[in-house]
């Protein structure tokens, strides 16, 4: 279904568009055997005397120094590293990949399947997503690496399925290409699904080297790492581009009521948010999008209006309730989204409750609300609230290369060699 675009005129007046970059184009000889020499044979002359055939003298042979054979993934990509060796001792396959550039200079994003084993611990070998910087004549350059903490990998497109990803585009319309990339942990929180977008920015080459591109990534929707969405629950879930101008727009779960009050999480309330790109990051553009909302409140206060008349049977009326108060709220109509809470959390709309305790639980949530109204604070559910997390990073900054592992560790295989990263032919 499709959603009424968000009202991009609220946003701050982008940047003019800059001239694309180029785009960053993206592989002991042994001495002769001595011959054998008979000895000469001995004349019956007496006054011969013997003379000794001389002995050749070894020659040491020269070891041979080992070379790390390079394993499957670093043959079908055509270069090397300790990470790739690493990668490639504990069976990993290659799964995709999104380059961009010439053969000369590219930036080549891959994703790494582990390896299918029987009494390998659940978790423990996930998918792996590596951003490198290929030069010909240097050594490869990684630019950036996922934690290491996702089931599933994948480059995103836009809508809620794909069939073809976006891969290295200019969905921004800022001169830079980003990539768009989808990732889910296994389980079934509101945050345990996401989309993020990975841009590239060029930076000052220090190697002077050729006059080549030099770049970093950064991301620019809050999403990495995964713990961010926990302490800020704006869950960017996927891409759509509302008018068709290019420019991608991201739909994002507004997660901060998961379990609230008790509720279970398939009850918990949930609304999506606009997100727009504003020049420097996806931007928040709800309170001058209340259009946006309008589907998703009607829909929340149909389900709840259902249920008049009969005992109240389960949470869900509850939870619907909420999203519309929070919904509005978020759209800049607190008010109006406050008296229509109160008329549809009105214990006489039921008969009664099949459930015991679930009209006092809505007494009680109504009471809490009201209270954080009339004092003009935001709405937020009682405690226990989330744990003190840490502080996560900015949308926008740079992401370095990390090896952050949130899974335990299986017991070490043997060191593979290690290769010096191997320059490009």
């Amino acid at each position: 279904m499709s959603l009424p675009a968000p009202d991009r005129d609220a946003l701050a007046v982008l940047p003019t568009s800059t001239p694309t970059r180029p785009t960053p184009p993206l592989a002991v000889t042994l001495g002769p055997r001595p011959s054998a020499t008979p000895s000469p044979t001995p004349t019956a002359t007496s006054t011969a005397t013997a003379t000794s055939t001389p002995f050749p003298t070894a020659t040491a042979t020269p070891t041979a120094t080992p070379t790390a054979t390079p394993g499957p993934i670093a043959r079908a990509l055509g270069f090397n590293d300790s990470l790739l060796a690493r990668l490639d001792a504990e069976n990993y396959t290659f799964a995709e990949q999104q380059s961009t550039g010439s053969a000369r200079d590219r930036v080549l994003a891959v994703i790494l399947e582990p390896p299918q084993e029987s009494g390998v611990v659940l978790g423990v070998k996930l998918p792996r997503l590596l951003i490198y910087h290929l030069r010909r004549g240097q050594a490869p350059q990684l630019l950036f690496q996922d934690e290491g903490s996702d089931e599933t990998i994948q480059f995103a497109g836009y809508g809620q399925s794909w069939e073809t990803p976006i891969g290295w585009r200019d969905i921004t319309s800022d001169g830079l290409l980003e990539l768009p990339v989808w990732a889910a942990n296994g389980g079934f929180c509101f945050a345990c699904n996401r989309v993020y977008v990975l841009q590239l920015m060029p930076v000052e080459d220090e190697s002077g080297s050729d006059g080549g591109s030099a770049w970093q990534v950064q991301e620019l929707t809050g999403a990495v790492p995964f713990l961010n969405l926990l302490q800020d629950p704006i869950i960017p879930k996927w891409l759509t581009d509302y008018n068709g101008d290019g420019t991608a727009e991201i739909e994002a779960l507004d997660g901060g009521f998961e379990f609230a009050f008790g509720l279970y999480r398939e009850t918990s309330p949930r609304f999506y948010r606009p997100l727009a790109w504003d020049g420097q990051r996806f931007a928040d553009t709800s309170r001058w999008s209340p259009a946006y909302f309008d589907g998703q409140i009607q829909r929340a206060a149909e389900a709840v209006q259902a249920t008049f008349g009969q005992p109240l049977a389960s949470e869900d009326p509850i939870g619907r309730a909420l999203t519309v108060l929070l919904a509005s709220d978020a759209s800049g109509r607190r008010d109006e989204g406050w008296a229509a809470f109160m008329q549809l959390s009105d214990p006489a709309n039921w008969t009664g409750e099949t459930i015991p305790g679930l009209l006092d639980l809505l007494n009680r949530i109504r009471a809490h609300l009201q209270g954080q109204m009339e004092r003009g604070e935001p709405f937020a559910p009682w405690p226990p609230t989330v744990p003190t997390l840490p502080a996560p990073s900015d949308a926008g900054s740079p992401v370095e290369a990390s090896n952050q592992i949130t899974q335990p560790l299986p017991l070490p295989l043997p060191e593979p060699p290690q290769p010096s990263p191997v320059p490009l032919p």
